[in-house]
């Protein structure tokens, strides 16, 4: 009896020094992680990623001044340190090994460059901001070419060129934010020639200001009207497959309550064809106290993006439907806060995440975890057609957290694209997904009627017969008695 009360103690200890050190562990993250269920609710999850370490003026050998663009290439760091006029080049621990700081001769100097991007081929491409030009470096950074002002009516001689962020696709196609055009990014085609304006948002005006303003204000009440213009993209990044996220982040309060969009993707001709197809917006923060703004923006090659949220401090995480996967961090002086970041960057498989901070100058780096690993492997795993692996990554996710409507909906599209759609029916009615439901519904309906329908058409065929038999009988009953009748009167 005492051997088994000290085995229990001893089991009891060992369990309560377990939760202690997780909760200790949860603890020391200055930051929470949760997502968002049905309804819209914040809802604690486990860490999907980890503070790790802050890159700063140790490694860098002199600070940033408010650098304002980041790109991940083979293993090294691009950063646009904007305060210093130069592009730095950094491994991944922080140590810089290149300092790029002219263009075409030493005389030919960067001014305050606020975008970065590198191509496949190692090409690297500046947005030269203070000399309104883009400027492209070859592998070696040597230099190559500068992309100056688009030639065109649609830009006045008066306004400024000011382009600020910069992306490549595998077309050679260049696309440029320039601050204060806000008709779409400008495009250039391999050649560096001006091709036109690509996805310029679209403007929404409602009928009763269009017609005030049209019929019944004075000249004088029109000028003094608020001019409706449409808004700027604040970043783009472009994926495996030619496709262009776009973040917008100078939204008014107006525009977050109308629900306008916050991110897009956008196709080669400009439509926007980002699925949003999760329970909720992709709008960031959905308590109604605070309001997100996206200032950049990651997709992986299977489908998930991470947003920026510059207002909050925080990266929200989404499939590829715009199901909310998971948010996490926090603005403040703790270390792994952060104060105002401005980029960030996927690295070693989403393995890593670094953030680019314009107020410290610094980068922080975020680590995976296993609940993290488990949950974006069984996205990409899905993604491929491995139903099999999908699922017990799946598992793994709802053995750490029974609350995540995600791996419910993941399991329910493995049963439905193995054609267990009843199995599939139940888990998206756990996982809410009342869109998934109904699809596995339709499907389950159809079977049910594909492979009973000889079943049912005999047993319709017998109770038909059974009714008319039985209708005849009595009709023929009728009959007779009705000539007995007939007989025994006579």
């Amino acid at each position: 009896m005492k051997k088994t009360v000290k085995t229990i103690a001893v089991f009891c200890s060992a369990l309560c020094l377990l939760t202690s050190q997780a909760v200790c562990a949860r603890a020391e993250m200055p930051y929470e992680t949760y997502n968002f269920n049905y309804w819209g609710e914040e809802v604690l999850q486990p860490h999907a990623y980890l503070y790790s370490n802050t890159l700063s003026t140790a490694q860098f050998g002199s600070a940033l001044r408010y650098p304002q663009d980041m790109c991940l290439f083979d293993g090294h760091l691009y950063v646009a340190d904007t305060g210093n006029s130069r592009i730095l080049v950094m491994d991944l621990n922080g140590s810089v090994e290149q300092e790029v700081t002219y263009a075409d001769g030493e005389e030919d100097l960067l001014n305050q460059p606020q975008g970065v991007f590198v191509t496949d081929e190692g090409h690297l491409y500046v947005a030269d901001s203070g000399n309104s030009r883009v400027v492209e470096y070859d592998a070696d950074l040597k230099f190559v070419r500068e992309i100056g002002r688009p030639v065109t009516n649609l830009i006045s001689d008066s306004q400024a060129y000011t382009p600020i962020r910069l992306v490549v696709d595998h077309s050679d196609r260049i696309y440029v934010i320039a601050y204060g055009i806000n008709m779409g990014l400008v495009e250039f085609d391999k050649n560096g020639e001006f091709q036109g304006f690509m996805g310029a948002t679209e403007v929404s005006v409602s009928a009763f200001e269009y017609i005030w303003k049209n019929y019944f204000s004075t000249e004088a009440q029109q000028a003094r009207m608020e001019t409706i213009i449409p808004t700027e993209y604040s970043d783009i990044f472009v994926d495996d497959e030619n496709f262009i996220y776009a973040t917008i982040s100078n939204l008014s309060e107006e525009d977050h309550l109308q629900g306008a969009d916050m991110v897009r993707r956008l196709n080669p001709t400009g439509t926007d064809v980002l699925r949003r197809l999760g329970n909720n917006d992709i709008t960031g923060d959905l308590n109604g106290r605070s309001f997100s703004s996206f200032v950049d923006v990651a997709a992986t090659d299977y489908g998930c993006y991470f947003i920026l949220d510059n207002a909050g401090g925080k990266i929200f995480a989404y499939d590829y439907d715009g199901n909310s996967l998971f948010a996490f961090g926090r603005k403040g002086s703790k270390e792994g806060n952060v104060q105002r970041p401005v980029a960030l960057a996927l690295g070693d498989g989403e393995s890593k995440i670094y953030v680019l901070d314009n107020t410290l100058g610094s980068i922080l780096v975020f680590e995976i975890t296993d609940y993290g690993r488990h949950l974006l492997n069984a996205l990409r795993l899905n993604d491929i057609g491995d139903s099999e692996g999908s699922n017990a990554e799946w598992r793994e996710v709802i053995r750490s957290n029974s609350n995540n409507e995600m791996a419910y909906i993941g399991l329910g599209k493995t049963y439905l694209a193995e054609g267990n759609y009843k199995q599939a029916m139940e888990y998206f009615r756990l996982g809410n997904s009342r869109k998934y439901y109904t699809k596995a519904f339709f499907y389950y309906r159809k079977e049910l009627m594909e492979n009973n329908f000889g079943t049912a058409m005999l047993a319709a065929g017998i109770i038909i017969v059974i009714i008319l038999a039985v209708y005849y009988v009595f009709r023929f009953r009728r009959w007779v008695g009705e000539v007995k009748c007939f007989m025994s009167k006579r």
